[in-house]
């Protein structure tokens, strides 16, 4: 079994160096830190975590506590938060809160008594007041994807705002003049920018805002289906979706009913791995959940290791893509 020392060794720098890598304790230079993880995975190398978490008082545990687990845009921040995490010796855990935030008090109660070292967490609330309470002082907690009111904890936030506006240009000029909008849990401050930037293209080109062309769901009961079918009753060419699930449901809507849906184009969500699912004709807006991921793991991190450090905000930005050719 191999030793720090061994590890130490392997990198060409001292022991100390070695624990200040493993523990998170001092900064070290990106050059010497990838040589010193290299090693560590060349030596398949584990630390004695119990020992560590006596000697640290930390568990080398986060907890990411995720609205939904089913879908596959948070599946895909767990994936690289998980990967970005390890590669400093924490491990994740994750707890499911179905978009309840009465199972996000629970879990937030739970996890900050001594569970995990810090949370990242993706809040069913709209105030931070709401969940203030059940978050000890100086506990390390970064939020992912949605803003809270009043809020002082860091955030690794998304922008659409170039992806929305000129996924709405390019339909535009394709003639399309009668762009409907579907949206989800507008209580969201992702949802809420999404629906505003909408709203602001149609003002900033002199279009009408026509209420019945807004219409607003739960992304997990796959109403988005039926309500493309609404939206093209009233004569939509062209749909804004708010999210990943919502945009499937569009287009098994248009490919389930040809006859209806001849030249609509949706303005949609999808993954950056695949390729887009329905048609190459439509401009679609690329979910950045990787470098989401990342940056929450690596500052989680750096607030745990340095308490002090000013509140920060980070935003992660979607692309809108021209076209995407089918795998």
């Amino acid at each position: 079994m191999s030793t720090i020392k061994d590890v130490a060794k392997r990198a060409g720098v001292s022991i100390a160096t070695v624990s200040y890598i493993i523990n998170g304790t001092k900064p070290i230079t990106a050059e010497t830190r990838k040589r010193v993880l290299q090693a560590i995975e060349e030596l398949n190398y584990a630390p004695n975590q119990t020992a560590k978490s006596f000697k640290t008082g930390r568990k080398n545990i986060i907890a990411f506590i995720v609205p939904d687990i089913s879908n596959n845009y948070f599946a895909n921040i767990i994936d690289s938060l998980e990967n970005e995490l390890r590669k400093s010796g924490y491990n994740l855990i994750l707890t499911n809160t179905k978009e309840s935030k009465e199972n996000e008090i629970q879990q937030l109660k739970y996890l900050a008594s001594g569970i995990a070292d810090g949370i990242v967490l993706a809040s069913a609330a709209q105030d931070y007041a709401e969940i203030e309470s059940y978050i000890p002082e100086s506990f390390p907690v970064v939020l992912i994807d949605r803003k809270l009111k009043n809020c002082p904890l860091d955030i690794i936030n998304v922008s659409d705002a170039n992806a929305i506006t000129t996924g709405m240009e390019q339909l535009l000029r394709k003639g399309h003049t009668r762009i409907g909008y579907i949206g989800d849990f507008p209580h969201l401050s992702t949802a809420k920018e999404r629906l505003q930037l909408y709203l602001d293209f149609l003002e900033k080109n002199n279009m009408p805002i026509v209420q019945n062309l807004i219409k607003n769901t739960n992304s997990l009961s796959h109403e988005a289906y039926y309500l493309t079918g609404e939206l093209l009753k009233e004569q939509c060419t062209a749909i804004v979706v708010g999210n990943n699930i919502m945009t499937a449901d569009a287009y098994n809507y248009l490919a389930n009913h040809r006859e209806l849906s001849s030249g609509v184009q949706i303005l949609g969500y999808q993954h950056k791995d695949l390729s887009h699912p329905f048609s190459t004709r439509d401009g679609i807006i690329v979910l950045n959940e990787k470098d989401m991921g990342i940056a929450a793991a690596q500052q989680i991190l750096s607030r745990i290791q340095m308490p002090e450090q000013p509140q920060r905000e980070i935003i992660i930005c979607n692309q809108y893509a021209v076209s995407i050719t089918p795998q």
